[in-house]
């Protein structure tokens, strides 16, 4: 059985997937943007959660010293919190662990197979697409919209939610590569312990 960090000691193992695979340069691009990917989503939440923890534990302290709370304590989270769950949604895209239905790919064999996960993916793709230029333009209009104490836009919460959707786009293709190369076998599987099941 292979833990998730045998994959840094055999460069032919796929890191996503971790299925061996001969070297090729699409197979290499998509271990790249998986790399990239991961950095990025982890950064995003180690940065943002530890933000939001630290401005709940100083707002507790503030509550229970001074008798009131930090004014800006409501506003912060709300600016951070999507960069957090745009993350973690990226991640979990990256990984194969959101909600599946598998019943129609196992009525057909490895080929018809191969063909539904493909084009599943490319939905994937062009949901996000959408949902990424939407965001973008809603964010661009909503630099009028001011938080009262701190003054910040609300602009940025929709560009997390665009950068979230470019990120999953490009996890995506990363797996559509693999796919095409590999085959279904080649599709993500979450680890039991992220998904809790």
């Amino acid at each position: 059985m292979t833990r998730p960090n045998d994959h840094q000691e055999d460069p032919q193992r796929d890191i996503a997937t971790d299925v061996p695979h001969p070297p090729g340069g699409l197979l290499r691009l998509a271990d790249g943007l998986d790399r990239i990917i991961s950095f990025v989503t982890r950064t995003v939440l180690m940065v943002s959660g530890l933000a939001l923890l630290l401005l709940l534990f100083a707002n507790v302290v503030a509550r229970y010293a001074a008798g009131s709370g930090l004014p800006f304590a409501q506003e912060l989270p709300e600016r951070l919190f999507p960069f957090f769950i745009v993350a973690g949604i990226a991640l979990g895209a990256q990984r194969g662990a959101h909600m599946a239905v598998e019943a129609l790919p196992e009525m057909f064999d490895r080929r018809g197979k191969q063909a539904i996960y493909v084009l599943a993916q490319l939905c994937v793709i062009a949901g996000n697409a959408v949902v990424m230029v939407e965001a973008f333009k809603v964010g661009n209009m909503s630099w009028i919209d001011l938080s009262p104490v701190l003054g910040l836009p609300a602009t940025y919460s929709y560009f997390a939610l665009a950068g979230g959707a470019a990120l999953v786009i490009l996890a995506t293709v990363a797996i559509i590569i693999r796919l095409v190369r590999i085959g279904p076998e080649a599709l993500p599987i979450p680890n039991p312990e992220e998904t809790g099941q």
